[in-house]
């Protein structure tokens, strides 16, 4: 990881209001008080049970946030992308990571100390509520997830992240680079169960494969899907 201090000075005024709608300006309050690093392809930012001390912006390039089950399998949480925070948990004092967070491809990041964060935090009332409105908004996404993967069938798991990583991750064409291994990884299941599900949803015409990924041909069809409505 290569680092580099910041040196640019926040362009912020706690007397006027909340910056929490505009996670732009909540990003530029936050470079003034961090360091930029690169992170290369395939490398590990921090692993699951790690002592959680700084927080995080992606500047740029794709993360895969995941976790290990007792049993060693993987599942895929989350896919960042450019300009969101992570790791604010480390704000809470003696707290551990819950999640393995690497490089997809190369990527930016600017880390700032959580002892520094806490300190702006209480000089400048409007971060503070910034980022508690990004912590209650990003646990009410993680406690979805969960739900998902404990309670809803194979097929919803499975449409509800094909939709899901073509929002992160598609050519804008319905095409996203992801192999069948990597979708048993987001949705809780094997490479054969995944792989009988996408044989499925081909011959009705919702998906085309292709060597290193998939394309959605009928959105409509898995949106439904995910829903939960086979009708």
């Amino acid at each position: 990881m290569r680092e580099r201090p910041v040196n640019e000075e926040p362009n912020f005024d706690p007397t006027q209001g909340s910056i929490a709608a505009d996670p732009g300006e909540l990003i530029g309050v936050m470079r003034a008080l961090g360091t930029q690093f690169d992170l290369d392809a395939g490398s590990t930012l921090f692993q699951q049970g790690d002592a959680a001390a700084e927080i995080f912006v992606l500047l740029s390039g794709r993360l895969e946030v995941w976790i290990l089950s007792e049993s060693g399998r993987k599942t895929v949480l989350n896919i960042l992308s450019e300009n969101q925070i992570f790791g604010e948990l480390s704000l809470l004092g003696d707290a551990t990571r819950t999640a393995t967070v690497s490089a997809l491809e190369e990527s930016r990041l600017l880390r700032i100390g959580s002892r520094r964060m806490l300190r702006a935090m209480t000089e400048q009332p409007a971060l503070a509520i910034g980022l508690l409105q990004l912590v209650i908004g990003r646990g009410r996404w993680i406690s979805d997830q969960f739900e998902t993967l404990a309670f809803e069938p194979l097929e919803v798991r499975l449409a509800r992240r094909l939709l899901f990583l073509e929002e992160v991750m598609g050519d804008g064409e319905g095409r996203i680079s992801v192999s069948q291994n990597a979708l048993g990884d987001h949705a809780g299941a094997t490479r054969e169960a995944v792989s009988k599900v996408l044989g499925h949803w081909k011959k009705l015409g919702i998906i085309e494969t292709y060597r290193g990924g998939i394309a959605l041909r009928r959105r409509d069809l898995l949106a439904r899907r995910a829903e939960n409505d086979f009708s």
